[in-house]
C-alpha cells in the first residue's frame, strides 16, 4: 500500500531543499513577494475581502441595534 505524503510536508521538504541551495536574502525576499503580490492581486482574494467585510459591518450593525440602549444614552 503506498502511503500518499499531505501537500504540506512536500511544501516543507521543497522549502528545505531551497534554504539548502544557499540562496540570498534577496532571493528569498523576491520569491516572497511575488507570491504574495500574485495571491493578493487575485480575484479569488478580492471577492473573500469582500465577503468579509460585508459580513463584519453586518454583524456590527446588528450589535449596535441589540444594544442600542446602551450606547444611546451616552451620545444624547
Amino acid at each position: 500500500m503506498k502511503i500518499i505524503k499531505p501537500i504540506i510536508m512536500n511544501n516543507n521538504e521543497r522549502i528545505y531543499q531551497i534554504l539548502q541551495e544557499e540562496l540570498s536574502k534577496s532571493d528569498v525576499t523576491s520569491m516572497i513577494n511575488s507570491k504574495l503580490s500574485s495571491s493578493l492581486n487575485s480575484k479569488d482574494f478580492e471577492k473573500k475581502v469582500k465577503e468579509i467585510s460585508s459580513e463584519v459591518i453586518n454583524n456590527l450593525f446588528k450589535i449596535l441595534w441589540q444594544r442600542n440602549t446602551f450606547w444611546k444614552n451616552s451620545v444624547k
